[in-house]
This record gives C-alpha cells, sequence and structure tokens, in this order.
C-alpha cells in the first residue's frame, strides 16, 4: 500500500510540474503573439511611409523628365537653325 501511495504521490507531482511547464508555455507564446502584433504594426508603418517616399519621387522624376524634355527640345530647335 506505501509503494501505491508513493507511486501516486510521484504522479501527482509530475503531473503538478508538466502543468507548470504548460503554463510557462502558454505564457511564453502569448508574449510572442504580442511581440510579433507589435512588430506587424510598425512594419506596416514603415511600408506605408516606403510607400509614400515612392510616389513623391516618382512625381519629382516626372517633374525632371519634363523639364529636360523641354531642354532637349530647346536645344533642338537652336542647333537645328
Amino acid at each position: 500500500m506505501s509503494k501505491m501511495n508513493s507511486n501516486k504521490e510521484t504522479l501527482e507531482t509530475l503531473i503538478a510540474q508538466i502543468n507548470e511547464l504548460l503554463n510557462g508555455i502558454r505564457e511564453t507564446q502569448k508574449n510572442t503573439q504580442k511581440t510579433m502584433l507589435e512588430n506587424h504594426k510598425v512594419n506596416m508603418q514603415k511600408f506605408n511611409k516606403l510607400i509614400e517616399f515612392n510616389k513623391i519621387a516618382d512625381m519629382t522624376n516626372t517633374v525632371f523628365e519634363k523639364r529636360i524634355s523641354s531642354i532637349e527640345k530647346l536645344l533642338y530647335e537652336i542647333f537645328k537653325s
């Protein structure tokens, strides 16, 4: 009978340790998920900024292309005459 009680206590101790480890894993997963969500939010903000900068760069390039084109036309007309 004593051996049976000892085995039961050992099993209960092991179950308690397993539950403790599982709780630690759950907590770690919650923290990881929270961190991932925060990082995702920051990354999306950075991507939006990059998209905005690219649009500005495209607009700037368009303006310069038009100016260069008009300068080329003027130079062509000057040298053509």
